[in-house]
Order: structure tokens, then sequence, then C-alpha cells
């Protein structure tokens, strides 16, 4: 039997094939019926033999056939895959032949979509990733805020925490937690201060996290008297510990205590910012302090909803415990509700208003860019509309015209994106960097696929949005209508016109509500830069210090540490003043309740006011002036009245009816406790935020409270500020060698970096908005200039029949400024409804602010003049005579 050419000519076509086998099976049984006849069979039982044992060959000739089906189809997409191919050259020979405008539009893309990706990235791991814990949409955040203030969140007392814990029924499990900081001391190296969090023993299996090696906390572990016990982070684990892995069931020294190492979390996990460690919070222990009250508020509490209750019947559950805590204890929560929010919520805070605004901001841009985008490209469509003509004459159908031209702007799109996804890495740095003190840790911030995928996706939609419009109207074009206005200085006609000019209202409108936006920030920071903060930052040295240990348990031995510290530094020439406080101004402040004698009070109301520890030279290292009064001073020991300084605020809210100097108050939530002595009054200072009013603050003399242990060193010099650190380190390492200094920063720079985010976003609004300005400004001439090259006849004439190029000129710019003008006040108008939504964050300026809007309107003028002069001055240059013979 021959072989068949089915295996001899793989390459051929299955068609071919099937014609081949068709020859080779009437061949071989043909040949095989003679066989069998010549043997001495019948010729009709030979036929039937033959065609059996040919059975195979009429299988594999089915089976050519439905190949033969399946190649048609492959041709088919072969042919389609071929098309797109095509036009994806054709798009690239267009735009290289075009290397100006492919370079301008490049650079366009790839700062919108660039600056888009950035955002979303950062929006993406703050709001959209869940948290790295367990089911985390049933977490919740429990915080307490006054009756009359509903927005505020503020901590919740231990005994409140017990008793909403224990009569609970919508909860699983609650947990809290309470922030330290302790001084670890290495077996080799420098004593550190450690940032670590107590908490419930529950907390871990709340948050459905278990540590990476090692246990978790147990009920025993927070019981009063219990071995002191320590979860290490993935982060301190492998930095101070070198990923030890024997650490598990050893001990670390911990303010002059031994904690024995539980286990380590993983890399992933985060409870609370930049902490170090996690112990167990012994409730029992701190609720039988006598010096704990309902008063004291300092826990973070976190719970989770059982399955099927909602949020709102747990509100209702807590809040019917709230009532019967006011009824019982109305001097401590009389005046106090319990809100539960989702614990991401709680975590995002004003952080989403911020990245909803920079997002804001960004699609802004990237609206202006797909309009001057498709600006410029209507223009060169309108050029091509005799190309288009002609190729419709051709036999090209209009969505082969579409998908052309949809080809080439999708093709640049992606070009540009290409360059803005790379750019874009480096701004999700840029932005992390900027809101790095804003940023929760727990917030996992970094480019993936899907950030990838929306870098894609959103170039797609440019490509799509900025060239649809031009590919519809150029698809509408005929070879009679090209011919008529596809001649020597075509527009396109009316609608060509129509439609430029609604691209560049659009283009200004959006443009002046990006740049009004930037006014007001701009303005608003200003303010902030210039606000009187009560005190003045220059040549401040700061650092953290905290005593601890037994060798630090009386009044006594505290004092005699810092004043040792203060005095030492107080010796140098380089040095003026030197103290010591609980915090920094603008760094918030302790809460405290106070009563003052004689003045009327409400024991169902709590009366709060700003409490901050302060000693030495504080005042004067600050210059915090003295308004009534006096300073601390040597008459102040531990054994004599307590004395306290107050502001300005703390004399309007207190002491209305007289001098307050040697008036008495109480401080504190225990009504037995001793009265103190107001010795003097300072100005105010912003201690509650560089952008928040003063409020009511006291200043009780810290040599007389010691019970606060950790102060921040403060200390004015002549020269450079930094110049005295190693004194300052020099002073603590001689008073306590055992203790260790942390933060050393000047106030400058403190300040600073609480304005760096604001600082950051105004100036990357700011450059949206010059970005939306200059590309306003660019689609402006854009359109102009191609109205003037198309219209040279019409400028021609004119000139010809006696119009001066003065009269041309003016014709000209008022095309170019109604334009502009209908836009910005389509514009303004938008702005006024956006600006509501940047109230928040404006600081001594109206969102309305009419000095701004004035300017930026003032200023597009002058730009959209300076984009007209250029066309205008061209159209003022035209020759009549040849214009006219050119036609």
């Amino acid at each position: 039997m021959r072989t068949p050419k089915l295996f001899r000519f793989p390459w051929r076509t299955q068609r071919q094939i099937v014609d081949e086998i068709d020859e080779e099976l009437g061949f071989h049984l043909d040949m095989r019926v003679r066989e069998l006849t010549g043997a001495g069979i019948e010729t009709h039982e030979a036929r039937r033999r033959a065609h059996e044992e040919f059975g195979d060959l009429e299988f594999t000739r089915s089976y050519c056939q439905a190949m033969d089906q399946r190649t048609e189809a492959s041709a088919q997409s072969r042919d389609r895959l071929s098309a797109w191919w095509q036009d994806i050259r054709q798009a690239w020979r267009t735009i290289r032949r075009n290397p100006a405008m492919a370079t301008v539009s490049l650079l366009t893309l790839m700062l919108a979509i660039g600056a888009n990706t950035a955002v979303f990235s950062v929006t993406r791991g703050v709001l959209l990733r869940p948290l790295p814990y367990g089911h985390p949409d049933g977490l919740v955040s429990l915080s307490e805020s006054p009756r009359l203030d509903g927005s505020a969140s503020n901590p919740i007392s231990p005994p409140n925490f017990v008793d909403y814990r224990s009569g609970q029924h919508t909860l699983s499990g609650m947990a809290a937690s309470f922030g330290r900081l302790v001084t670890w001391r290495p077996a080799a190296g420098d004593p550190e201060l450690l940032d670590i969090l107590s908490v419930s023993a529950n907390s871990f299996d709340l948050l459905q996290r278990a540590p990476l090696i090692g246990r978790s906390f147990v009920a025993e572990d927070e019981k009063d008297g219990a071995p002191p016990v320590a979860i290490l982070s993935w982060q301190f684990w492998q930095r101070s510990l070198h990923g030890d892995p024997g650490i598990i069931g050893r001990t670390i020294t911990l303010n002059a205590l031994a904690y024995t190492v539980l286990g380590v979390m993983p890399r992933d996990f985060t409870l609370g910012d930049r902490v170090a460690m996690w112990t167990p919070m012994y409730i029992s222990g701190d609720l039988a302090r006598p010096e704990v009250t309902r008063k004291q508020f300092y826990l973070n509490v976190i719970g989770r909803l059982k399955p099927g209750a909602t949020l709102a019947s747990a509100n209702a559950d807590l809040s019917t415990i709230a009532r019967r805590l006011a009824s019982q204890y109305p001097e401590a929560d009389g005046d106090r509700v319990p809100r539960l929010v989702p614990l991401h919520d709680a975590l995002v805070g004003d952080l989403r208003q911020s990245l909803l605004l920079l997002e804001g901001a960004s699609l802004l841009v990237l609206l202006i860019a797909c309009v001057n985008l498709a600006n410029v490209t209507l223009s060169r469509t309108i050029g091509r509309r005799r190309e288009m003509a002609l190729r419709a004459a051709l036999g090209a159908g209009r969505g082969r015209l579409i998908r052309q031209l949809l080809t080439e702007s999708v093709l640049l799109a992606l070009i540009g994106g290409a360059l803005g996804i790379a750019l874009a890495l480096l701004g999700t740095r840029l932005l992390l960097t900027a809101e790095a003190g804003t940023v929760p840790g727990m917030f996992d911030i970094h480019p993936d696929a899907s950030v990838l995928g929306f870098g894609l996706l959103i170039s797609i939609a440019t490509g799509i949005g900025f060239g649809l419009l031009p590919a519809l109207d150029a698809a509408k074009a005929d070879l009679s209508g090209a011919l008529k206005e596809g001649g020597r200085g075509s527009s396109g006609g009316p609608r060509g016109e129509r439609v430029g000019r609604a691209l560049v209202v659009a283009q200004v409108g959006i443009a002046a509500v990006l740049v009004i936006a930037a006014g007001l920030l701009l303005r608003s920071f200003a303010g902030l830069l210039h606000a009187p903060l009560g005190f003045d930052a220059d040549h401040v040295l700061t650092a953290e210090v905290r005593v601890s240990g037994e060798r630090y348990d009386s009044t006594a031995l505290v004092n005699q540490f810092y004043d040792r510290v203060l005095q030492q530094v107080r010796q140098s020439p380089d040095v003026i003043a030197a103290g010591a406080t609980m915090k920094l101004p603008a760094d918030g402040w302790i809460s405290s309740g106070i009563v003052v004698e004689g003045e009327p009070t409400d024991p169902t109301r709590i009366t709060e006011v700003g409490y901050l520890l302060a000693r030495g030279d504080y005042f004067k290292a600050l210059h915090i002036p003295l308004i009534a009064g006096r300073l601390y001073d040597d008459r102040d020991t531990p054994e004599a009245v307590g004395a306290i300084v107050v502001n300005q605020a703390a004399v309007k809210a207190f002491f209305p009816h007289g001098d307050p100097v040697g008036r008495r108050l109480r401080l504190g939530p225990d009504p037995k406790a001793a009265w103190s002595v107001v010795i003097g009054v300072v100005g105010d200072v912003r201690e509650k935020g560089i952008d928040a009013p003063p409020v009511p603050a006291v200043y009780p003399y810290h040599a007389q409270n010691t019970w606060w242990r950790s102060l921040t060193l403060v200390v004015r010099t002549r020269g450079e500020p930094t110049a005295i650190e190693p004194l300052l380190r020099r002073a603590v390492r001689d008073a306590d060698p055992t203790l260790a200094v942390r933060n050393v920063r000047t106030l400058d720079e403190i300040l600073g970096s609480d304005l760096a985010a604001r600082r950051f976003a105004l100036a990357l609004i700011g450059c949206f908005g010059a970005v939306a300005l200059l590309l306003a400004a660019v689609g402006i001439y854009g359109v102009l200039a191609f109205s003037v090259s198309s219209r040279t006849r019409e400028f021609g004439v004119r000139l010809a029949l006696g119009a001066t190029r003065g009269s041309v000129l003016m014709l000209v710019l008022k095309r170019g400024l109604i334009w502009s003008m209908v836009g910005l006040g389509l514009g303004l108008a938008g702005a006024l409804g956006a600006g509501r939504l940047l109230e928040s964050r404006l600081y001594g300026v109206a969102a309305t602010d009419l000095l701004t809007f004035a300017t930026v309107a003032a200023g597009f003028v002058v730009v959209v003049i300076a984009a007209c002069l250029a066309p205008a001055a061209r159209a003022t240059r035209v020759d009549p005579m040849t214009s006219m013979r050119a036609e």
C-alpha cells in the first residue's frame, strides 16, 4: 500500500488533504476489490469487505473535514488579528510622523496617568485594602464623646471598659490597650527608649492573628501578680535581636524588670505604630489602685461583632449600659456617650478626606488632559478629512475608520501610560514620605498587580476618552463633502468649530476649579505659617527622657535626676534657658477635670482643662510671656502648696470675676484631692495643634507632681541647637548611665513635620493646578491657531476690503476671550461647590474667599490673552493678494 500524501505533505491545507484522501481512498478500494475478486469472492462481497477494511480512511476523511471548518475559523481570526496589527503599525507610523505632537501628548499623558496611578496606589492601600487581621469587617472601635459634641472620640476609663465588657450582648469579645514608654537595657550597648503596648490577653485572639513563633497571651498572663511576659514585633526581633530563633523563653529587661518572651508576631502584623512589643494589661491590678478612677480615660478599646449583630444594635446595647453608668456615676460618666465605628474607619480618620481630595484633583487633571488631547486630535483629524473620505471611497466602512483612529489614540495612551506607571512608582514613595506621620502602619501600601492593572485600564480609557469624539467626527466624512470643505484652508465646517469651542470651555472651567482650590490651600498654608503660636521655636532643641525602675520610686529621686540634668545643661555658655515638659506645644495634651474655689460647678457635667506638667525654665526657653504673677522658683518645694500656672484662655473660662493669681483650684478626679494655688498667668499657646485655637490650659509644677516620669527636655541656645546634642546626652548619662535619650530634634523640625503633609498636599494640588492652567492655555492656543490657519481666505478678504489689522486682531482676541470667559464663569461656579469640600482643611480663609476667586479670574484673563496673542498676530500678517490667489 502506498504512503498517503497526508503524511508526506503535512504542510498542505486541510482542503487539499481532504481531496487527496478522496483520491487515495478510491485507489485503494479499487485495488482491494480486484484482489478479493481474483481470490474467487463475488464482486459485491469484495466491495463490502474493502469498505470495512478502509473504515479508518473514512474516519480520517471526516476528521479532516472538521479540521477544515476549524481552519476557516482560524483564518478569519488571523485576518482580524492581521487587520488589528495593520492598524497598530499604521498608528505607529502616524505617531512617528508627528514627533512634536507625540512628545507633548506623551508628556501630558505621563503626568496625568502617573499622578492618578500614584494617588490610587496610596488610596487603595489605605481605603480599599482590608486590615491585616482575620475577618476585619467585623472589627469595631469603641470611644466615648461628650453629649454636646458627638464628633469627638475620647479613650475609655478602665472601670468603664470592665462594665462595658461584662454587660454587653452584641460583641463576641472586647479588648483594650494603652501605650507606654519604657527603657530597654540590652546585654551590650546603650539603653534605648521603646514604645510598647499593654493589651488585654485576648487581643490577638480577637484580631484572629497568631504569633509567627511561640504562643499568644492567655487569661492567666493578665492576672495581677503574674510573671511579666512579652510578645515581640517582627521588626524589633530582627533589628535589635538579629532574628534569634532561640529568643522564646529568654528574658529582656524593661525598666529594670525582666520580661519573659512568649512569642514573635508575623512581619505584616501591627497593632499601634512603632510598637516594639506587647505586654499584658493587668486590669484587675489597675482597678485595685486607688488613684485609678472613672475620670482617667486612657484605654483604646476594640471589639468584634457577633454573627448577625449590626453596628446599630451594638451601639444601642452599649448606650443602655452608658445610661446606667451615668445615673450611678454622674460626675464621671454623666456627660459621656459610647460610640462604635468600624475599626477601619477609626484608623483612617481624617486621612480619608485628604486622599479623596488628592484623588479628585488628579482625576480633574486627567480629565483636562483628555479634553486637551481631544482638541489636538480633533484638529488633526479635521486636517485628515480628505484622507478619511478617500478611505471610505475605496471601501473602508465607518467602523473601520473609527477603529483606525481609536487605535492611534489608544496606542499613544498606552505608551504614555507606561511612562506614567514608571513615574507613579516614584510618586508613591513621595506620597508615603509626605504622609509618613499620618498613615497608620497597619496599612500595606505598595504597587501591586491591581495598581498596574489600574494604570493599564486608565490608559486605555484615556485613549478612548480623547480619541472617540474625533474618531466619530472624522468617520462622518464623505468624498463629496471633503472635496468641498477639504480644499486649502478647510476647517472642518461649523461642526468642527463648535466642538473645538466646547472643548476649550470645558478645559478652562475644569482648570479654574483646580487653580482656585490650590489658591485657597495656598492662602490657608500662608495663614498657618504666620499664625501666632504663642511661643518661639527658633534655636530650641528637644529630647525625650524617661526615668524608671525602683531607684526612682520617690519624688525626691525623680527631682534629683531632672535637676541635675538641667543644671549641667545650663552651665554651657551656649545655653540660654533649659526646662522640661510632659508634652511639647502643638503635640496635644492630657485633659483633667477642674474645680475652681468659689465658682459654681455642675456635678452632671465634666469641666475639663488641658493638663501640662512643666519644670525648670520651660516658659523662658520657649519665650512664652508671663502676663501676671510669677513662675516656679525655690519656694515651690514638694512639701509646699501645689503651684500652678494658667494661660489666658483658662482665666477667661474659669476666673471671670477677677485676678486668678492667689486663687485656689483642684485638678483631677479625686474630690478629696488637695487644693493648688495659681501663682502666675502666661500667654496662650496652641497646645492642641498649630491649626487649632488656644484652649484653657494649666501647668502644674512637675517637681510637685512626679507621677509622670517621661519628660521632654527643652533647651534654648545661642547658636545652632544641634551643636549641644552631645552636651545633652552627656548630662543624662552623667546623671544616670542606665537611662536613654530619644528623639533629639529641633522644635523647628518638629513643627515642620507637622506641616509636611499640608505642604506636600499644597505642592501637589498646586502642581495639578499649574498643569491644568498650562494645558488650558495650550488648548486655547491650538484651537485659535487652527482657526486662524483655516480662515486665511476670510482674513485676506477682510483686509482687502479695508479692514485694519487692529480690527482683525481684536476679532480673533474677542473670539478666544468669549470662549474662555464662558469656561471661566462655569469654573468659578463649580469652585463654589468644590470649596465647601475643602472647608475642614482651610485655616483663616473662607471657602468662598473673594480675593482668591478674583485673583484666579484675573490670572486666567492674563493667561488667555497671552495664549490668544500669537494666533491673533498671525492673522494680521495675512497677505490679501497671496491668500486670494491661493484660493
